[in-house]
């Protein structure tokens, strides 16, 4: 043990010198706080003595747990920001994120003058409480404290996708901080049992019309016996969205040319509705097609996302597109009921001109927002800088290389090496959850290089490469190795700003009518027609006027 504590000093030295060192440029940095006296003058440092305050305010995961005694409003992260940095995070309130609680609340103390926190963050799925709060009044213009004070690092980070300002600029000023996520999450490849090909003989499809031959071959003359209406070639539903997460069809459509259910860029530089683009005909009609075939499920109109991976688990289905983590869930269960199952991942197929898109992911995960009347708002950049420097992309002998809090998330062996998750005594707890800013800093391409490297037969070093190779399944970095072999086909949502006013008022009946008739052509119910009828419909009764509204929003942010 005495061996362990004195790597322990080394590795704290190593770290307080890193601390040192890093983000020495903007040390004595000075300027007038942007707040309305402007009177209080700011000076960014790497550790406030004495500790500056941060007010805050949460919504809890009620997934989210504690150990030894601790809660949200005090916990080895909070800990650790006055111990390392001098910052005292103080919490004004926090509630169990459950049916919208949060920003319940949060809209509550606004409306009613309560004390407003310094700093708030706020997930992506809520961009309307965002622009309430924008509009407040309340929180100031952060674009150029994030110029002066934020690191090289975060700033090239930010840097890696610049349209993660436009939802939350207002008048050409940047009003909140966008939480960066990693890249490509959520960018589809279709995953395929590679056990049926090679019994099958067959190669994995590179078109359409491959992989149509492919879906008639696995129904029958299916490789495990399954008889023909037992199987489902291509495991897909679209009860919620054509364009999901998991198991939707948006890229056969992205195969003729268009992406519905989100605005793209049309041949005349402005943005359109993809499900409205004439491209969406064909895609239909080979929809309809395979449909007829029992190539897809007969209830895909009323399946989920999760809903389709529960063939595909089950031995029954043959190919479900999704991105590339699969291999580690859901489809490693699939072994429990198939033990020969092996999946494996493929490009997107082309159409007949050679087209291939996928719905994109957005680098964000929510935005961070500052309060006018904040003290000290450069101590949120020490607080990120700090992260960004050591957690987004933590290397061999770092502050966080092995983990970041031990006996919360590792725990070091009698032999002085790290364990994780049941090892730890008293189990794992996600730390990560705890910081400031939603899961602590992440670098959107770091957790994708990781995983190349991992998928080039490199040794894991780094502990994102540690993670993902411990985390993930087996193929996940030979999944990423094919994404990222495409990686210009991902085209993301143009349009994620706050609803317009037509679509507060008409989209939900756009929606209802686009759901009906799609399913409709889809299903032979309607012939493929009927899709110029919801066109037309859908632009009289308030598609043009969004339309012209979403396009106003661009330009605004492209100013």
């Amino acid at each position: 043990m005495k061996r362990v504590s004195t790597k322990a000093m080394l590795v704290l030295t190593a770290a307080m010198t890193a601390l040192a060192g890093c983000g020495s440029e903007n040390e004595g940095q000075s300027g007038q706080s942007p707040g309305p006296t402007g009177a209080e003058q700011n000076v960014y440092k790497e550790k406030y003595d004495p500790p500056v305050t941060i007010t805050t305010v949460w919504g809890i995961d009620p997934a989210l747990k504690f150990k030894n005694g601790e809660t949200i409003e005090n916990n080895v992260v909070t800990r650790w920001a006055l111990e390392t940095l001098g910052i005292n995070v103080k919490t004004l309130w926090s509630v169990t994120d459950t049916n919208g609680a949060f920003a319940t609340k949060l809209r509550l103390a606004m409306s009613s003058g309560q004390d407003m926190p310094d700093v708030v963050t706020v997930g992506k799925d809520d961009p309307q409480l965002v622009q309430s709060l924008i509009d407040s009044g309340i929180f100031q213009e952060v674009g150029p404290l994030f110029d002066k004070y934020a690191s090289e690092k975060w700033k090239k980070a930010m840097a890696l996708d610049p349209t993660v300002w436009d939802q939350y600029t207002k008048d050409g000023k940047r009003m909140g901080i966008p939480v960066l996520d990693y890249a490509y999450n959520h960018d589809y490849l279709l995953w395929i049992r590679q056990d049926w090909l090679d019994k099958l003989g067959l190669q994995g499809p590179k078109t359409l019309a491959d992989l149509e031959a492919v879906m008639e071959a696995f129904k029958t003359r299916n490789p495990d016996g399954l008889k023909p209406e037992e199987v489902i070639p291509l495991s897909i539903g679209f009860k919620s969205s054509m364009n999901t997460w998991m198991g939707d069809p948006s890229w056969v459509f992205g195969a003729f040319g268009t992406i519905p259910q989100q605005w793209n860029k049309g041949a005349d530089g402005k943005l359109e509705y993809g499900s409205v683009n004439a491209n969406m005909k064909p895609g239909l009609q080979k929809l309809s097609e395979w449909y007829a075939k029992g190539y897809i499920p007969k209830e895909a109109a009323l399946w989920d996302e999760n809903k389709t991976a529960e063939p595909a688990v089950a031995g029954k289905a043959g190919i479900i597109p999704g991105p590339y983590w699969m291999s580690g869930w859901p489809l490693t269960d699939t072994l429990k009921n198939v033990s020969h199952a092996v999946w494996k991942p493929y490009p997107i197929p082309t159409g007949p001109d050679g087209k291939a898109a996928r719905h994109g992911t957005n680098f964000t995960n929510g935005v961070t927002l500052i309060n006018k009347n904040m003290k000290h708002p450069e101590a949120l950049f020490t607080y990120q800088n700090y992260l960004f420097e050591h957690l987004a992309d933590p290397q061999p002998g770092g502050v966080f290389d092995i983990g970041l809090f031990k006996g919360y998330d590792y725990d070091l062996d009698a032999n002085g090496q790290p364990v994780y998750l049941d090892k730890i005594p008293g189990g794992e707890v996600n730390v990560m959850r705890y910081f400031l800013i939603r899961d602590g800093a992440r670098i959107p391409d770091a957790q994708m290089k990781a995983l190349l490297n991992l998928a080039e037969g490199k040794e894991p070093k780094t502990r994102l490469e540690k993670e993902v190779k411990n985390n993930y399944g087996p193929e996940t970095p030979a999944a990423a190795k094919v994404l990222m072999s495409q990686k210009d086909i991902s085209w993301p949502n143009l349009f994620n700003g706050p609803a317009t006013p037509t679509m507060k008022t008409r989209m939900d009946y756009l929606t209802k009518i686009e759901s009906q008739t799609l399913n409709e052509i889809i299903y032979g119910k309607q012939p493929l027609d009927a899709f110029d009828k919801f066109v037309s419909t859908w632009k009289s009764s308030g598609g043009d006027a969004i339309t012209q509204e979403v396009n106003a929003w661009y330009d605004s942010v492209k100013k």
